[in-house]
């Protein structure tokens, strides 16, 4: 980033009481009432200070967090929940995510699935923020729970569950009606350290574990008709045409 990050800069309320935060590679959504809140993911490890700093901002406290919610088991993701959990605070992911939040099993690229892509300069940069930012480090999350949406349905914002799969076996999308948003965390971005595009767009797919699979979850997101994209990497975006139309083919993948 250009300039120090801050919550003043980097947090966005969408709609009431729906805020998006902005991270230096990765986003999280706050979702308040009152004095407690739903958190939806958690940035790395590295982004405890930052997360700490846009809750407080928000007048609140980690402490009152009645839920954390998470799109899927990736580091960037799951990076402070075992740290919130340990905390008494529980902590959810769709039945099918469990075990890669657990860390049981590993649907995440690797330094061997990037092999000499890495000596490319967006590639080879991403690869070392993600280190920095604790990426290799054991995020496991042992006491995570399988989410429903009656237990959604009394948290803060009442966030409703949509099955995005592909990306791994049970990521999930999250739409917040309140504000006509959804949260896509890696199933749809709007930008990526590794992508010279801007808006809407689809993360290469050697990121994903089942290719496929994603591009058929964005229709699922496509048919909700949600106005606004909160993703899991890149800027918030009103979509004017949408987010079907607008989103990339791919073809600026580094990875070919």
């Amino acid at each position: 980033m250009s300039k120090k990050w801050s919550p003043e800069d980097n947090v966005k309320e969408v709609a009431q009481d729906v805020f998006f935060v902005e991270g230096p590679a990765v986003n999280w959504t706050i979702l308040r009432r009152n004095r407690e809140f739903t958190l939806i993911d958690t940035g790395y490890p590295g982004n405890w200070p930052l997360l700490q700093s846009s809750i407080n901002f928000l007048g609140l406290s980690v402490a009152n967090a009645a839920a954390v919610l998470l799109t899927h088991g990736h580091s960037d993701h799951i990076g402070n929940a075992a740290r919130i959990s340990a905390m008494g605070i529980p902590v959810f992911a769709h039945q099918a995510e469990l075990p890669n939040v657990r860390r049981e099993i590993l649907e995440q690229i690797s330094v061997k699935d990037l092999g000499w892509r890495v000596l490319r300069p967006r590639v080879g940069a991403w690869a070392i923020h993600a280190v920095r930012s604790g990426g290799l480090s054991d995020v496991a999350v042992p006491k995570v729970a399988a989410m429903t949406q009656g237990t959604l349905d009394a948290l803060p914002g009442r966030p409703q569950i949509i099955a995005t799969g592909g990306h791994t076996s049970g990521h999930v999308s999250f739409l917040v009606p309140s504000a006509r948003a959804i949260v896509t965390g890696d199933a749809l971005i709007t930008g990526h350290a590794i992508s010279p595009a801007s808006g809407p767009q689809m993360l290469p797919a050697v990121f994903h574990h089942r290719p496929a699979e994603t591009w058929a979850s964005l229709e699922v997101l496509r048919q909700l008709g949600a106005e606004t994209i909160l993703p899991g990497h890149g800027p918030i975006v009103t979509p004017p045409q949408g987010i079907i139309e607008l989103v990339s083919d791919g073809t600026y993948s580094p990875f070919g």
